[in-house]
C-alpha cells in the first residue's frame, strides 16, 4: 500500500485524535488514537525513527554528535521537503476497513533494513469477534512527517503530553520530583 496522504486531527467530541490515510490507488483508512495510545506509542516511535534513521544513512559525525541530534537533522531535512500545503483528499473511493475508524488498541513496530518502519494497527475490542488490522510501511521522511502531524494535534488537545525537543522521549520523573510535585485538586 503506497501512501499518498495523511491526515492527523484532534476530535474533540471523541477526545482522541482521528489518522486518515490515502493511498495512490484511491483507498482510506481511518483510526483513532486515544490518549493512553499516543503516550505509550509515541516514546517507541521516537527510538525506533533514531535507530532507522543512524541505520538507514550509517550516520556520523566529526563533531562528537550523538545519533539523536543527528536525526533531529534528518527530521529537519523531511519536513522542509514534506507537502503540508496540499489540502487532503477526502473524496476516498474505497474503504478497506469501513467508515467506522479502527480503535487502535495495540501497535506493533517493526524496523526494515531499508530504514522503514513498518507499523501494524490492532483493533481488539471486548466481546467482539471479527478483530480489525492493517499495516503500513513508513519510509523516513514519511515517518518524520506522520510524527510531526502528531506532535502538531496534541497541540490541539487537553491532554498533558509534551514531547521533548531534540526528537527524544519525555522523562520519566524521579522520586523526588514526585515528592516536591504539587498534591492533586479534586471537585467534590
Amino acid at each position: 500500500m503506497d501512501i499518498h496522504q495523511l491526515q492527523v486531527s484532534y476530535q474533540m467530541e471523541q477526545d482522541r485524535l482521528l489518522v486518515r490515510l490515502n493511498t495512490y490507488s484511491g483507498e482510506e483508512l481511518r483510526l483513532w488514537l486515544t490518549r493512553r495510545m499516543i503516550k505509550n506509542l509515541f516514546p517507541h516511535m521516537i527510538r525506533a525513527s533514531i535507530k532507522t534513521d543512524a541505520a538507514s544513512t550509517q550516520l556520523t559525525s566529526h563533531d562528537g554528535a550523538d545519533s539523536r541530534a543527528l536525526s533531529q537533522f534528518r527530521k529537519q531535512e523531511s519536513l522542509q521537503q514534506a507537502d503540508f500545503q496540499t489540502p487532503f483528499n477526502s473524496e476516498a473511493h474505497v474503504l478497506p476497513m469501513g467508515s467506522e475508524p479502527l480503535l487502535v488498541t495495540t501497535v506493533h513496530i517493526t524496523p526494515r533494513d531499508d530504514g522503514a518502519l513498518q507499523l501494524a494497527f490492532e483493533e481488539n475490542t471486548p466481546g467482539s469477534t471479527a478483530n480489525r488490522r492493517f499495516e503500513v510501511i513508513l519510509a523516513p521522511p514519511l515517518l518524520h512527517g506522520f510524527m510531526h502531524l502528531l506532535e502538531t494535534a496534541l497541540k490541539h488537545t487537553d491532554w498533558g503530553i509534551t514531547l521533548a525537543a531534540g526528537n527524544e522521549p519525555p522523562d520519566t520523573p524521579t522520586l523526588g520530583a514526585l515528592a516536591t510535585a504539587e498534591p492533586p485538586k479534586y471537585l467534590n
